[in-house]
């Protein structure tokens, strides 16, 4: 699995094992402001503070609404998100890397099904990111970062770190049918995944791949 500019345009979403079971139980991934009430749990994974600022912050195309209207997805793996869970610098987290898993989508597939989506060229609470709502401007992403390991703020280019978080949005829900592959760090990390989706015979049944270039 390695991200192209074209028929099959990857999206990757990190979750904590944990919650692979109620996501498939509900047979979809939900945005934060469409999360059923039905007292399923739900790890999270995300900073507090930066949620509270998603919460609030408007998307000016598209459907509209806020970024938590949204299931988000980046456009390369090793996320500064990752790289700060494993370093232990997201308050309520200690577990590493081993037990985050990668979701991966297609954006022509996502379209192709209706779904309702928008992306940004550089993270989705910069005052200057750019957002779109047409798979035709996906040039506006920087591809020669967003799957970079290195993606440090250099003298010469003090906006790479904000290009690496370029997002794909995707309104309210995505169905569990649309997810075209999972990833996981380790062969222990595969054979507990398989052994998940196995308990839902009745969902859709996506091929789990160790990629360990994926991980810090």
């Amino acid at each position: 699995m390695s991200n192209t500019v074209g028929k099959n345009t990857l999206l990757y979403r990190l979750v904590h094992i944990d919650n692979l079971a109620p996501l498939l139980q509900r047979g979809a991934l939900h945005a934060p402001n469409r999360t059923p009430d039905d007292g399923l749990p739900y790890r999270t994974i995300h900073d507090v503070s930066v949620q509270a600022n998603r919460h609030l912050h408007p998307i000016p195309c598209g459907p509209g609404g806020t970024v938590h209207d949204y299931v988000p997805f980046y456009f390369g793996p090793l996320s500064v998100m990752l790289l700060k869970l494993k370093s232990g610098q997201v308050e309520g987290y200690n577990e590493g890397q081993q037990p985050l898993v990668y979701l991966v989508a297609k954006a022509e597939s996502l379209s192709a099904a209706g779904c309702r989506f928008v992306f940004s060229d550089g993270h989705g609470l910069a005052r200057f990111t750019g957002w779109y709502d047409d798979l035709a401007r996906l040039d506006a992403v920087d591809w020669s970062l967003v799957g970079e390991r290195y993606w440090s703020d250099q003298p010469e280019d003090n906006d790479r770190q904000r290009r690496k978080q370029a997002e794909f949005l995707v309104w309210q829900e995505l169905d569990w049918a649309l997810i075209a592959g999972i990833a996981v760090c380790n062969e222990a990390m595969r054979l507990c995944v398989e052994e998940i989706l196995q308990r839902f015979p009745q969902r859709h049944q996506p091929p789990v791949k160790v990629m360990q270039k994926w991980y810090y």
